[in-house]
């Protein structure tokens, strides 16, 4: 969704056709993939969708396509061109699944068998065939952050001496490229672990792109470069002009939600279990193109605080209900005019 909107503002805008051409091949050696394997995983969208499709969108610690890799985020997009809508839904990583026969984390399925193993991991998960694949290398977000002059978002809650020693206080403020890695990170010293996290990250990728939009459009080509730096991906400027051409001129909504999810341990293992029920009815929504909005009331063998604080490696006990109530759904609209 960022770079579609960057990419058709620059050629509508910025250059004339002969440095169009030449910019977007320079664009497309830097996103490309090269992962024949996990090109073969993806899937056309449903022959009824009237042009929307779903899209993975993996945030990592690195961008080359061996296995030894770990993903820290898992988001499932989808993009509706036809109502001008994206919605984005966090995967805790440590949802519990089957892979390869055996039960794992989804994450596992990244370490495993990479890009491919993703792709197919969270089709079957969500029960939707996936088109594109993004992936997102952590680093370069704070280059982008910093071109921007930084972005403002409201941090949930204050928390210190955390992943990487960082620190932040509650409430709305201007971040840094460095501040803003920290706060997408962290998950051992806030509430609710990989859950606030999770929260953390659909924040600032609306907050990147709000600030986008309000950049003069001589600062385009330099955003563009800078964030193709840290994405691979099947599509190239082609496709996401062909996408982006699609919502130019419209007021763009951007929904975001997290996967309706319990936290539990097994086996002195760590896992994330999904509200079946929940979780069907969030898809249906997204899959109708109405969005992810749910309504959750978690039982109370789920709501154990000693279960939530074992996955998400809290320092206290926390009331889970509370925290699905304050960081599972938001929605904002977007102006692009």
């Amino acid at each position: 969704m960022l770079l579609v909107v960057l990419a058709l503002v620059l050629v509508l805008v910025v250059f004339p056709v002969i440095a169009i051409w030449w910019y977007a091949h320079m664009i497309d050696e830097n996103i490309a993939m090269r992962n024949a394997e996990a090109e073969a995983a993806l899937s056309g969208p449903e022959p009824n969708s009237d042009g929307a499709f779903y899209a993975l969108l993996m945030g990592s610690d690195r961008r080359s396509n061996k296995e030894s890799g770990r993903s820290d985020s898992i988001m499932l997009v989808r993009v509706d061109p036809k109502r001008a809508q994206a919605d984005i839904i966090s995967i805790p990583r440590d949802m519990m699944v089957s892979i390869s026969g055996g039960v794992s984390k989804i994450n596992a399925a990244y370490s495993y068998d990479g890009a491919a193993g993703a792709i197919r991991a969270v089709s079957k998960f969500a029960g939707v065939p996936i088109t594109h694949y993004m992936e997102v290398d952590f680093s370069q977000m704070v280059a982008l952050v910093d071109e921007l002059g930084g972005i403002t978002v409201n941090v949930p809650e204050s928390f210190s001496g955390g992943n990487g020693g960082g620190s932040l206080k509650a409430g709305t403020q201007t971040l840094n490229g460095e501040q803003t890695l920290v706060f997408t990170r962290e998950r051992y010293k806030v509430q609710g672990g990989d859950f606030s996290r999770a929260q953390a990250q659909r924040i600032v990728l609306t907050a990147i792109i709000n600030k986008i939009l309000d950049q003069p459009v001589t600062k385009w080509p330099d955003l563009v470069r800078q964030f193709s730096k840290g994405l691979s991906t099947d599509m190239s400027v082609t496709d996401f002009l062909s996408i982006g051409q699609k919502f130019y001129g419209k007021n763009v909504t951007l929904n975001t939600a997290g996967c309706p999810s319990y936290a539990f341990e097994q086996d002195g293992v760590s896992y994330v279990g999904v509200e079946y029920e929940e979780w069907q009815d969030m898809m249906r929504r997204t899959d109708a193109g109405l969005g992810p909005k749910s309504t959750i009331d978690i039982p109370e063998p789920q709501a154990s605080n000693k279960k939530l604080g074992a996955a998400s490696n809290a320092e206290s006990p926390k009331d889970y209900k509370e925290l699905v109530n304050k960081s599972l759904n938001s929605n904002s609209v977007i102006g692009n005019e």
